[in-house]
């Protein structure tokens, strides 16, 4: 008797157990379309453009920086100086001479050098730029 009375309990709970299961499934609008992706650029010094007296441009194309990107993503960019491999800087920064930041849209990144160096104003030594676009879901 005890061992029908255990198989019925474990039967019951087994049972109730079981039939809260419900099944889930991920739709479409869940999944996350845009990977992440960067991208490595040699800036050469006579690639900048003198913009005003003491701030020089430099402008990269850049195709998969799309309206998703731009409204929705993100943007970073990091510069490392020829002479230095091993460490990049997140812009905006001040290295050396130059107080560098950056802007988008739409296709196009723009990094600017602004000059505090003493003297006549030159463009930015050869450097790597790192330009990182990263996917996010959209909080609003």
């Amino acid at each position: 008797m005890k061992k029908i009375l255990v198989a019925l309990a474990i039967a019951g709970a087994s049972f109730a157990t079981l039939s809260s299961c419900t099944k889930e499934y991920i739709t479409e609008e869940h999944i996350n379309y845009l990977p992440g992706v960067s991208y490595v650029y040699t800036i050469k010094s006579n690639q900048w453009t003198q913009s005003e007296p003491r701030v020089y441009r430099f402008e990269q194309n850049i195709a998969d920086l799309d309206s998703r990107y731009f409204e929705d993503g993100h943007v970073s960019v990091a510069v490392s100086y020829d002479n230095d491999k091993t460490t990049y800087e997140l812009i905006p920064a001040t290295i050396g001479n130059y107080i560098f930041s950056a802007n988008y849209s739409v296709g196009k990144v723009r990094i600017f050098a602004e000059y505090r160096g003493a003297g006549t104003p030159t463009p930015p030594a050869n450097m790597i730029t790192k330009i990182v676009l990263s996917d996010n879901e959209i909080g609003n």
